[in-house]
């Protein structure tokens, strides 16, 4: 069975996958090019979304007012809100993070990988201490690091 999505959208990091019921949004897959998504579902939300997000790339925006449904462990959702208060523009390392909320970089970067929003919630923006770091499960070089490196530099970040 292919998986689904309520919008594909086609930004400059490539396709991106959003995935949301009709209260909030709970997935988005920015490494959809390679998936078979097919399109069902779409609501009121779905396009509120899809404005925000194309906002977002246009720079015609750096914040997002979404309602989302996410679910990871007590430490994942600690991360994960301690990511959504990192500025537009601005990195931390995953140890400076790791300090903020009592745990291991290690442990960051797990919660990092398995966050289900990412770009409206920014795990892009946390980098090694010594380099750009990892991004969805992948280690300083690849198509998912340029990913992130394409988002640091879109948000203007001197750590990119």
């Amino acid at each position: 069975m292919r998986p689904s999505a309520q919008a594909i959208i086609t930004s400059p990091i490539g396709k991106i996958a959003v995935m949301n019921n009709e209260q909030a949004l709970t997935h988005i897959d920015v490494h959809a090019d390679s998936v078979p998504y097919v399109v069902i579902g779409a609501n009121n939300l779905t396009a509120e979304i899809v404005g925000q997000l194309t906002a977002y790339f246009a720079k015609k925006t750096n914040q997002f007012d979404l309602p989302m449904q996410i679910s990871g462990t007590v430490f994942q959702e600690k991360v994960w809100q301690a990511l959504k208060n990192i500025p537009f523009g601005a990195c931390l390392t995953y140890g400076e993070l790791a300090k903020e909320v009592n745990t291991s970089a290690r442990a960051i970067g797990g919660a990092c990988r398995n966050n289900p929003i990412p770009i409206v919630i920014p795990c892009h923006r946390i980098v090694a201490a010594n380099g750009i770091g990892g991004y969805s499960g992948q280690w300083r070089l690849g198509h998912k690091v340029d990913v992130k490196r394409w988002l640091l530099k879109h948000e203007q970040s001197e750590k990119a």
